[in-house]
């Protein structure tokens, strides 16, 4: 398993990171982007240890090299940044998290949730331990003219749509949906990653956001 520590690339174990984790309550940010919520979170959640996941490495040196700093510096102990994908999500990361976030999703983990493709969906559920959250927001404003190119072929996405294509989807791999619902642009707007930002420069989008709890092993 890869985890980026600022400009550097290392392997790092489960055994080690369970250490590192020390028995506390992980978070799990899936398509973390630059990984600045992910640190958010961890530094206002103390007591909660984080795993930033993407597959660019890149996009999260910045904030890795961050929360290694010392305390004063803005450096905290509860953040990994973790280089995978949902379709190859390494295997110590089976069953670790209690709470997972996939927010306004792009590429690949994006078209997978929407169409409901099993590897994609397989990925998100491996990461939860039974009885875990997840909160997964798609955007809808990749439905506005013009429409880019990796959305034109995807159903449009709304409530009613989740509920009837993307929870069965879900369902298959133990993740039971509580509710699916717009989530209107003040909402969005609060969401307070990067790409929310971006997107609420102009208005923000009304997306869709869908809450989902990780049944117990039969």
């Amino acid at each position: 398993m890869l985890e980026v520590r600022g400009r550097t690339l290392a392997e790092t174990g489960g055994e080690r990171l369970r250490a590192r984790i020390g028995g506390r309550p992980v978070t799990v940010d899936l398509g973390a982007g630059d990984a600045a919520f992910a640190y958010r979170y961890a530094k206002a959640h103390p007591e909660r240890f984080v795993i930033a996941i993407d597959p660019v490495r890149e996009n999260m040196r910045e904030q890795s090299a961050r929360a290694a700093k010392k305390p004063e510096r803005g450096g905290i102990d509860n953040l990994a940044c973790i280089v995978a994908t949902a379709e190859a999500m390494p295997a110590d990361l089976r069953g670790i998290a209690g709470e997972v976030f996939v927010t306004l999703p792009w590429g690949s983990l994006m078209r997978g949730i929407i169409l409901g493709e099993d590897a994609i969906i397989a990925g998100v559920a491996s990461v939860c331990a039974p009885g875990a959250r997840v909160r997964i927001v798609l955007n809808t404003r990749i439905f506005d003219d013009p429409v880019p190119v990796e959305a034109r072929d995807l159903p449009e996405v709304t409530p009613e749509y989740a509920r009837e294509a993307i929870a069965p989807a879900l369902g298959r791999h133990g993740l039971r949906v509580l509710r699916a619902e717009w989530m209107e642009p003040d909402d969005v707007a609060r969401l307070d990653t990067s790409w929310a930002k971006r997107l609420s420069q102009r208005r923000p989008p009304r997306s869709v956001a869908i809450e989902a709890t990780r049944e117990p092993a039969l």
